[in-house]
């Protein structure tokens, strides 16, 4: 029971984790581009609003977080490049991160040997690690859907205004295809697979 517990949460605080930093990375880049005080007010700091209790829910059955997006009202379509760019590119940074910490041991972590300690605590940093690794690969795979609020539709938006609106256009098909997948868990399966591949 006790492994349950550890595992079921350190999956969600990784999930939470995550959740806000994709959000307020994107949230900073934006602040960034447009250079005035309005976008410094209080609403879209408040991090907790980004964890979406569904993208918990996706993170547990198939290791697929969404976060719940703050929906700035950008027609800049460079700010909008830059806001997908630096989603994706966030994710991969934890991604990358976890993978080194697993595959060098930093901090008293190393690889999969959370399996042949003795003691439950003992096991916590290594099972988070693995779930920073599992989730931040999932939701960079999600955000490549053409989907208006993740990060490949702010980069469509970005890149040409005729291509977004024809992303608006199949918007239903692609989240269809986009919940088949999660069904038959492929990204959690491609994940899992990169992960020991790379360790």
């Amino acid at each position: 029971m006790k492994e349950i517990l550890i595992e079921t949460g350190s999956c969600l605080v990784a999930a939470m984790l995550l959740m806000i930093w994709h959000e307020v990375i994107r949230l900073i880049v934006y602040a960034c581009c447009q250079r005035s005080v309005h976008c410094f007010r209080t609403t879209p700091w408040k991090v907790w609003r980004y964890i979406d209790p569904i993208g918990l829910i996706l993170s547990l059955t198939s290791c697929v977080p969404i976060s719940k997006p703050y929906f700035y009202r950008v027609r800049d379509p460079i700010t909008n490049r830059r806001l997908g760019v630096a989603g994706l590119v966030s994710l991969l940074m934890v991604f990358a991160g976890s993978i080194l910490v697993l595959r060098f041991g930093y901090g008293g972590v190393k690889g999969l040997d959370h399996l042949v300690i003795h003691h439950w605590w003992q096991s916590i940093a290594p099972i988070f690690v693995q779930y920073l690794a599992m989730l931040s690969f999932g939701m960079f795979v999600a955000n490549l859907f053409p989907v208006s609020t993740f990060d490949m539709g702010l980069l469509i938006a970005g890149t040409s205004p005729t291509g977004y609106l024809g992303m608006l256009k199949v918007d239903g098909t692609v989240k269809l295809i986009f919940v088949l997948v999660l069904l038959f868990d492929l990204i959690h399966y491609g994940a899992s697979r990169l992960i020991l591949l790379l360790l």
